[in-house]
């Protein structure tokens, strides 16, 4: 197996403990199937532009947050229950998020075109 650099940044997503206390507080049948432990399994992965250091990253998501913050949103709360106004705050305290610029495809080229 060869492996492919892919010149792009990784943003990955994981449901904060207060997001999921919030979620189950609003659906108590949530309870059964999320592990407040171990949200890991709850993560999503953004492919980001490349970028030449995670500091010019950092200073995207802070501009480009908005729409991966509704997307964690709606998959727990009901939209009629957010906040009034979303803001960055909000991505800090409903999210765990890490960057990394090493992303590494396990696949060539020709597996996106199948």
């Amino acid at each position: 197996m060869e492996l492919f650099d892919i010149n792009r940044v990784a943003l990955i997503v994981t449901p904060s403990e207060a997001l999921l206390r919030w979620a189950i507080s609003e659906d108590p049948g949530l309870a059964e199937d999320i592990d407040l432990e171990d949200p890991s399994d709850l993560s999503s992965v953004y492919l980001l532009p490349d970028f030449d250091d995670i500091e010019e990253a950092d200073e995207w998501l802070e501009e480009n947050y908005l729409p991966i913050l509704e997307t964690l949103l709606d998959e727990y709360i009901p939209e009629d229950s957010w906040p009034d106004r979303l803001e960055f705050k909000h991505l800090e305290k409903y999210a765990k998020y890490s960057l990394t610029n090493i992303v590494i495809d396990t696949q060539d080229a020709s597996y996106d075109e199948e």
